[in-house]
């Protein structure tokens, strides 16, 4: 699951759910760069999702 936290200006990525959540949890901010998990080959940053 991806969450484009407009407040915080960030990318919240929940990964491999369980019955209590998500054992995964990744915040990514401004400037950093995004993969796929699916598409590795995929890149893009938290900039270019929010339009920064």
């Amino acid at each position: 699951v991806w969450l484009v936290n407009l407040t915080e200006k960030c990318l919240e990525v929940y990964r491999q759910p369980t019955a209590n959540g998500y054992e995964i949890v990744q915040t990514f901010k401004s400037g950093e760069t995004v993969t796929i998990q699916a598409l590795p080959n995929v890149t893009f940053t938290v900039d270019e999702i929010l339009g920064d």
